[in-house]
């Protein structure tokens, strides 16, 4: 892969054509299996159970087993595969070590349509659950692919450092070695469960205890899309003056808008939380969370300078630790809300009045030009008005009144990456980044200020149809909800006047309870009815 540096101020590696690749990638993927789950950028993990199923009863081929080897093996790539054909073609076709054979023929062939499809290469591992495919994936890069029968676990565990395992890379792996004086995977087996159980809990411990042995129980779950996007810069030499700092904040920062704008126009969503991540010499690991109001580059320069300054106090432009590395990440994505639905074509309405009559006092007051701030916000709007999104909200308004796995990683080869790159233009201030990264949180308008500092769980709207306090985050799913249930009324209503159109029946007498509840039906459906036609 060929990282690029911009011509333009951001001086960090643009990696924006790696993104486009693995986009490619990614896309052929999800075609061919049944279920995908998108772990990073470059990886991810495909259920091929129900495609190995279907291929049940051909015969095994060592062509089409090129670039293929097995885990547990020695030799030269043709040695291996000539050993596990030999034992192969003894055995039955509902044996799991046939089975694996066929996925291997089936992601070889995947494999082969990217290449053909995009000039992209990729490895792969094949294996009967995420944790040892993963493994696998990594044993003979690039553009070859492994797989692990479940008898070989042991034989790959003694060449893999455990912390290399999944999920055993961060606190869990540190903890580990320093408990159990470990290094290899292998020497996991040396403790039995209670053990285990007894320094680490009931379901950490047993969970511990299964990877030991090669089994996972976790599927590979359908997610097409990553759950953040960040970026990060380490500094080797350490950073500890703030004007120094404040530019890679600003790469950063410019460099994360790119990315977030790509997630609203190709995904559309945004969103609504913001984190950063410090590496001190002093202090360890910090990490910052706050709410992300709107997605431009100088509320995500505000953002980290805030996250900063709560961890890292700073005297004299000099900060009181050494900074190794910084990250910014947003996550917590939800559906970006529709441009045309009627809240907001409402609340822009409102807007533009208010704005209107700003600017009129304004005119009284001085004859000056109020300036107009411009800026990209791909952020939720946090307004006591509620916005409308979702399936029904837009049928509302359109209305009249045991599995193998497989994990892949795509590696982009210089000249396709080349013809394949996507070109992002940024904003780039015309101040400089100390003097705009000063003062960028003071900027910021005292309501944005008072959401980012609210708590993460903790920012609330009112329903406009049943005025019940509801998280931003469930606000859309909340009114869709409530659009339900009225075409729900609505079309019991119809039927019940058709009913009694062809067969009339007499009327019972209602109880006092069951009128209330029409009563207070017909509140509701009146309220929101009498909403959708205003003017």
């Amino acid at each position: 892969v060929v990282s690029t540096q911009s011509t333009g101020h951001r001086k960090k590696a643009d990696l924006s054509m790696f993104r486009s690749a693995s986009s490619e990638v990614m896309a052929i993927l999800s075609k061919h299996a049944t279920v995908f789950e998108r772990a990073s950028i470059d990886e991810a993990y495909i259920d091929i159970t129900a495609n190995v199923k279907r291929m049940i009863g051909l015969p095994i081929s060592k062509t089409k087993l090129h670039k293929t080897y097995v885990a547990g093996y020695e030799g030269a790539q043709e040695e291996q595969i000539n050993q596990w054909s030999d034992h192969v073609t003894g055995c039955d076709h509902h044996s799991y070590d046939y089975k694996i054979t066929l996925g291997a023929v089936y992601v070889n062939m995947i494999r082969e349509k990217i290449l053909s499809e995009t000039q992209f290469t990729c490895s792969a591992g094949i294996g009967a659950n995420k944790i040892v495919a993963k493994l696998a994936a990594g044993t003979h890069k690039p553009d070859s692919q492994t797989m692990i029968p479940p008898d070989n676990i042991p034989a790959l565990y003694q060449t893999v450092n455990f912390t290399k395992i999944r999920n055993f890379g961060g606190k869990l792996g540190s903890s580990m070695q320093q408990d159990l004086g470990i290094q290899w995977a292998s020497e996991l087996m040396n403790f039995s469960q209670a053990d285990l159980v007894s320094r680490y809990g009931d379901k950490t411990g047993m969970w511990i205890y299964n990877i030991a042995r090669g089994i996972d129980h976790e599927p590979v779950k359908h997610r097409a899309l990553v759950k953040q996007t960040g970026c990060a810069k380490n500094f080797p030499q350490g950073i500890k003056l703030v004007s120094e700092l404040d530019k890679w904040v600003l790469d950063l920062s410019l460099e994360m808008e790119e990315r977030l704008a790509f997630e609203l126009t190709d995904n559309k969503r945004i969103p609504t939380q913001f984190s950063t991540h410090m590496k001190l010499r002093d202090g360890g690991s910090t990490s910052t969370q706050m709410q992300l109001v709107k997605c431009d580059v100088d509320h995500i320069v505000a953002s980290t300078q805030k996250c900063i300054s709560k961890r890292l106090p700073e005297k004299d432009g000099v900060y009181s630790d050494v900074i190794f590395m910084l990250s910014i990440c947003a996550g917590k994505f939800v559906a970006a809300p529709e441009k045309n639905n009627i809240f907001t074509m409402l609340r822009n309405r409102e807007e533009q009045k208010t704005n209107r009559g700003k600017e009129q006092s304004n005119d009284k007051e001085d004859n000056t030009v109020p300036e107009k701030e411009i800026t990209a916000s791909v952020g939720p709007k946090q307004d006591k008005k509620a916005t409308l999104s979702g399936f029904f909200a837009t049928l509302k308004c359109n209305m009249p009144s045991e599995s193998p796995a497989l994990v892949t990683s795509s590696a982009a080869e210089p000249s396709s990456v080349a013809s394949s790159s996507l070109e992002v233009s940024s904003h780039v201030p015309e101040q400089s980044s100390k003097e705009n990264n000063k003062n960028s949180w003071n900027s910021l308008s005292d309501e944005d200020k008072n959401l980012m500092m609210k708590p993460l769980e903790g920012v609330k709207s009112r329903c406009p149809v049943c005025n019940k306090p509801v998280l931003e985050t469930k606000l859309s799913e909340h009114l869709d909800f409530h659009t339900a249930l009225t075409l729900q009324r609505k079309i019991e209503s119809e039927l019940r006047s058709q009913e009694g159109v062809l067969s009339p029946k007499r009327k019972m007498p209602q109880s006092k309870r069951s009128s209330k509840k029409q009563k207070v039906s017909s509140v509701q459906s009146r309220n929101i009815a009498s909403f959708f036609k205003k003017k």
